[in-house]
């Protein structure tokens, strides 16, 4: 009795230090030599006429013995195959009536192969897989668990039990009968599942595993060079190690919650001591987390710790700075961050809300007066004064509390710009702020009466415009001697709808040189007609107005994104719409990628790593959408991928989704690509072909009511598309490039594929641009010289 209690201790002992330590994962890593690495399913590869030794093993009982018999290869894969099959119904559904069949199928199928000696019923057999303590378990609604400290452990109580692979299994013969103890070292899978709350694991790869308790059956078919194994039953313990290990049902993230001060907050005072925030799990695990300040005012961490609401005491705040705080809590398998700002109160007083607002253009000349707000955050009464240049009113105040304060003011000009002053002080802190503002012309005016000495009819040729169309912006490309009369930056240029009395229409000028006259400007036109000549005039002369540029207007709100590429990409990349979709230029790209291109200047691209990004922004996601650029391939073999794109991750997780954009395909054709129902991405049809050092007007365009996207090269329709209605693929705040792409599988975010190329005039619309419109813009674009014309210079009177 002694002998047997030492070597229970023993063995028990060697066990508790193998699942207690990290010595399997080393064990495994050495075993891995003499243990065969290969997937269960591969070892059964039919071979009918050799046959092997097939050992069952019997847990949990004295009176089963160990049963060798020789099989074939295809009756072991028969036998390994339905425990598979009993396994994975055992720890879903242990007490299930298709569970119990299986159980009789599978002892059934032991007695067919010889495996049950005679003399011994499928009964005793049967009862291995219905031990009576499982059934009083289901009556008694114990709950119990068992945390999941590590990542490459899984450990479960009173659990159903099964696995298969390639390796040992070993019943620990030094302990006393019944044997109720196994171990395992090998290559396989092993699920295992709490009885009432089907809380478990899966291990799967090189794994060391422990079963105490264990009632069931085990097997193994010796094959040349490895053996098989097998087992399934039931177990008071179980612990595997493995390379993988699944916990489900799957581990729950911490949550972080009701944060004090909270997201974005303002005016937060000065004398706050401490931020405030809880962390929850909803599995119970305890957490560790850690909290950092930037600027830095106080950080924190805490280790295993129950959920709750947890502080960090901060100190040194200083007024009307943005602070940002990170938090980031782990649970030892997954980890949760939320980033939260807040910005502190002020000590000067506050002024703000200036009517006009600063830097407002068009402001009518009869406005009666200034308007803007003052605040003190500590209560302290104030005093102000206003001045004005050029002088149009002045004001000056003490003993004034928060609130709205105007200053009148007379003597306003057509077409000047004006600055205001604002001094405030509560006795103790200044606050001063400068604004200004433009005053526009009449609705209709006549420029020569304004200052402007020049004119010049421009003839739109009707037979150039596909359709009427409204709000259009033509592009007016010229070079003429005459305009040398403008001033420097071409400020003073005017378009008019016509001669005489008439209304402006707005434009932005693209490039200009006053010493040669070269001029490119984007004019809207109100109203462009396909049956008839459209007339317009440009004004120029005028050196003492302000700038008559205003692209804001020239871009109605179906423009998103306005890129003309006209900056040297040392800098910003500008967008010329409100949205201030402006970009960043990477790679090598510098003064020497600016070059001319089909309208004005343009980038240049080297294939090697230029590109250029601009942040994702809710403009660039429309539902509808056009996308539009000129493209000038210069490489003989271009990569596969998108030139220009808006990108996503596609619903594989692969970093290459694009959800509108073209494409190069592996035959050098560009096409048009969308991404859209979460899954499918939808070629816009068209194969064009691309020669180098040729310019091409590209085109695409999506109605998402419809589903219809369509693609244009040079105006002219390749390819449509159609589709259910559906949304595009707008997943992730993925970026807008032009000249690289991500391509391939895998979640990387790096742009890995560049074009050697020339991009220009690149813009998004929120509508589907109609055919007419696209065809008139390529005419416009292409050849601007026999668009439109212009008549002689006049000069006013």
């Amino acid at each position: 009795m002694k002998g047997i209690v030492i070597k229970t201790g023993l063995v028990f002992g060697l066990v508790m230090v193998l699942l207690s330590t990290n010595i399997a994962p080393g064990l495994l890593g050495r075993s891995s030599d003499s243990i065969q690495q290969k997937s269960v399913d591969a070892l059964f590869i039919p071979t009918p006429e050799k046959t092997s030794v097939f050992s069952l093993n019997v847990f949990g009982t004295t009176g089963l013995k160990k049963q060798d018999v020789a099989l074939s290869a295809d009756d072991a894969t028969l036998i390994f195959d339905k425990l598979k099959e009993l396994k994975s119904e055992m720890t879903q559904h242990p007490y299930s009536e298709k569970t119990q069949s299986l159980k009789i199928a599978f002892v059934d199928l032991l007695d067919e192969k010889g495996l049950i000696p005679q003399g011994v019923s499928k009964e005793a057999y049967l009862s291995l897989l219905n031990p009576r303590w499982v059934e009083r378990l289901q009556k008694t609604g114990n709950t119990a668990s068992f945390p999941q400290p590590f990542a490459n452990r899984g450990t479960c109580v009173l659990c159903s039990l099964g696995g298969e692979g390639s390796g040992i299994l070993l019943p620990l013969f030094l302990l006393p009968r019944p044997r109720i103890a196994m171990l395992w070292l090998g290559t396989g899978l092993t699920t295992a599942a709490n009885l009432l709350t089907s809380k478990g694991y899966i291990a799967e790869g090189a794994q060391t595993g422990f079963a105490f308790g264990f009632m069931g059956i085990g097997i193994s078919y010796a094959l040349p060079g490895y053996t098989l194994y097998g087992f399934i039953g039931y177990a008071l313990l179980t612990s595997t190690t493995a390379e993988y290990v699944e916990h489900y049902p799957p581990n729950r993230a911490p949550t972080i919650s009701d944060v004090l001060p909270a997201d974005g907050e303002q005016n937060i005072p000065l004398s706050l001591s401490e931020l405030q925030f809880r962390i929850q799990d909803a599995d119970g695990d305890l957490m560790s987390y850690t909290v950092t300040t930037e600027p830095d005012i106080g950080s924190a961490s805490g280790n295993l710790k129950p959920f709750g609401v947890y502080t960090v005491p901060v100190s040194g705040l200083v007024d009307l700075t943005k602070y940002t705080w990170h938090i980031q809590v782990t649970d030892g398998k997954d980890t949760t961050e939320e980033t939260m700002t807040f910005t502190t109160e002020a000590i000067a007083p506050i002024i703000s809300n200036p009517l006009p607002a600063d830097g407002e253009r068009d402001v009518p000349m009869d406005i009666p007066q200034l308007q803007f707000t003052l605040k003190d955050y500590q209560g302290d009464t104030m005093e102000y004064t206003i001045q004005t240049s050029p002088n149009i009113g002045s004001d000056h105040k003490v003993g004034v509390h928060d609130g709205t304060y105007t200053v009148p003011v007379s003597g306003l000009t057509y077409g000047a710009t004006y600055l205001w002053y604002v001094n405030v002080t509560d006795g103790t802190h200044w606050t001063r702020k400068i604004f200004s503002f433009e005053t526009g012309y009449p609705s209709q005016f006549n420029p020569f009466e304004f200052g402007w000495q020049y004119q010049k009819q421009i003839t739109i040729d009707h037979t150039q415009v596909a359709e009427t169309l409204t709000n259009f912006p033509v592009v007016v490309s010229t070079t003429d001697v005459d305009l040398t009369k403008a001033q420097d930056d071409g400020g003073d240029i005017l378009f008019m709808n016509g001669a005489g009395v008439t209304k402006r229409q707005y434009h932005e000028i693209e490039t200009f040189n006053q010493t040669s006259g070269g001029l490119t400007a984007w004019v809207n036109i109100t109203t462009l007609s396909s049956t008839q000549d459209t007339i317009m005039y440009m004004y120029y002369g005028n050196p003492s107005c302000i700038n008559q540029e205003y692209p804001e207007r020239t871009w109605n709100t179906y423009f998103k994104a306005v890129w003309h590429l006209k900056e040297n990409p040392i800098g910003s990349i500008l967008d010329s719409t409100s949205n201030n979709n402006n970009g960043i230029a990477y790679g090598s790209m510098g003064s020497s990628s600016l070059i001319t291109g089909k309208v004005g200047s343009c980038l240049k691209f080297d294939g090697n790593d230029d590109y250029v990004s601009i942040p994702d922004s809710s403009s660039l996601k429309p539902l509808d959408v056009t996308l539009v650029a000129w493209y000038q391939p210069q490489q003989q073999d271009p990569p596969e991928g998108t030139i220009v794109a808006k990108h996503c991750y596609d619903y594989w997780d692969n970093a290459a989704g694009q959800t509108y954009g073209f494409y190069l395909d592996p035959n050098h054709a560009i096409r048009g690509v969308f991404e859209k129902n979460a899954y499918e991405q939808v070629d816009a049809m068209g194969t064009y072909p691309i020669t180098t050092d040729t310019w091409y007007y590209l085109t695409l365009t999506f109605e998402e009511s419809t589903g219809t996207g369509n693609f244009y090269v040079n105006g002219v329709l390749e390819g449509t598309k159609n589709c259910d209605s559906s949304v595009l693929w707008y997943n992730d705040p993925w970026d807008f490039v032009m000249g690289g792409c991500r391509w391939g599988t895998g979640g990387s975010q790096s742009v890995n594929t560049f074009f050697a190329c020339a991009l220009d005039e690149i813009r998004v619309l929120n509508t589907p641009l109609s055919s007419g419109w696209i065809a008139t813009e390529y005419n416009n674009q292409n050849n601007p010289l026999a668009f439109l014309g212009f008549g002689p210079e006049v000069p006013g009177p």
